[in-house]
C-alpha cells in the first residue's frame, strides 16, 4: 500500500468549504501516479517505454467530503492485473482513521505508438505489491444510459484542460460533468467510463439525462461523434 498526506487546502474546495468532485479524484491519481515514482515507473520511466497507464473506469463512494483544512490520508494498491489490465483501489481516510471515499479503478496499458492496449508483462509488475480488495460493490466498467440524452451544451477543450498525453485530463471530465448538476445536491457516488481521447480546441457536445436521483452526462466529440467519456452521478435520496 503506497500512501501520502494531504491537506485540504483553498483551492480544493467549492462554495461550501468542502472537497470538489474534481479535487478528489485529482488527489486520487495524484497517489496513483505518485505510487508509480516511487518504484521507478513514473512519467519519464513509461515515456522511455513508449508505454502508458490510461484510466478506462472509477467506481467512487463518498461518505462524506473532506473539508477545508482538514488533514487526510490518501491510500493506494493494486489487487490484480490481467494481460492488458490493472485494477486498483484507492481511499480517503481522515484523522480518526474512518474511510470516508473510496473507490475502485481499471487501467489498461497503452502502446503509445499505436494507442491502442499492450501486454502487461513481469517488468511492467515489478513493484506494484498485489493486496486484497476493498471491500466495496463491483459495478464493472459500463455505465448504463438512459434510451433518451438531451443536447445541453456544447464546450472546447481549453489548454488548461491538457495532460502530458496531450489529451484531456481524467480529472477535467468530471469537472465538466458537475457544471450540469444543481448546486443543491449531495453527491454519493461517482462513476466515470472512459472511452477515447479528447484533444485542444476540439469541441465536445454535452448530453444529459436524469433518472430518479442519478444525473447522467455523456460528452461526445461534435465533428467525430465518438464518446469521449460517461460521467454518472448518484444523490442523497
Amino acid at each position: 500500500m503506497y500512501t501520502y498526506n494531504k491537506k485540504i487546502l483553498f483551492s480544493d474546495i467549492d462554495s461550501n468549504s468542502k472537497m470538489t468532485v474534481g479535487g478528489i479524484l485529482n488527489a486520487m491519481q495524484d497517489c496513483v501516479n505518485i505510487n508509480s515514482e516511487s518504484i521507478g515507473r513514473g512519467i519519464d520511466y513509461m515515456m522511455e517505454k513508449g508505454r502508458t497507464w490510461f484510466a478506462i473506469s472509477w467506481n467512487i463512494d463518498i461518505k462524506r467530503f473532506p473539508t477545508m483544512f482538514e488533514d487526510v490520508v490518501v491510500k493506494t494498491w493494486p489487487y490484480d492485473f490481467t494481460t492488458t489490465m490493472g485494477y486498483r483501489n484507492v481511499i480517503i481516510t481522515d484523522s480518526d482513521g474512518n474511510d470516508i471515499v473510496t473507490a475502485d479503478s481499471m487501467w489498461t496499458l497503452m502502446d503509445m505508438t499505436t494507442g491502442r492496449p499492450t501486454k502487461i508483462n513481469d517488468e511492467d509488475r515489478l513493484g506494484y505489491d498485489l493486496e486484497d480488495k476493498y471491500p466495496m460493490e463491483s459495478l464493472g466498467r459500463k455505465i448504463k444510459l438512459p434510451k433518451e440524452l438531451d443536447t445541453v451544451d456544447t464546450v472546447s477543450v481549453r489548454k488548461a484542460d491538457i495532460d502530458y498525453n496531450g489529451h484531456m485530463s481524467n480529472g477535467k471530465y468530471i469537472e465538466l460533468a458537475n457544471e450540469y448538476i444543481p448546486f443543491d445536491v449531495e453527491v454519493k457516488k461517482i462513476r466515470v467510463e472512459y472511452k477515447s481521447q479528447s484533444k485542444y480546441k476540439e469541441n465536445i457536445l454535452i448530453k444529459r439525462a436524469i433518472e430518479d436521483n442519478r444525473h447522467i452526462i455523456v460528452m461526445v466529440g461534435e465533428e467525430a461523434g465518438d464518446t469521449k467519456a460517461t460521467v454518472e452521478f448518484t444523490m442523497e435520496v
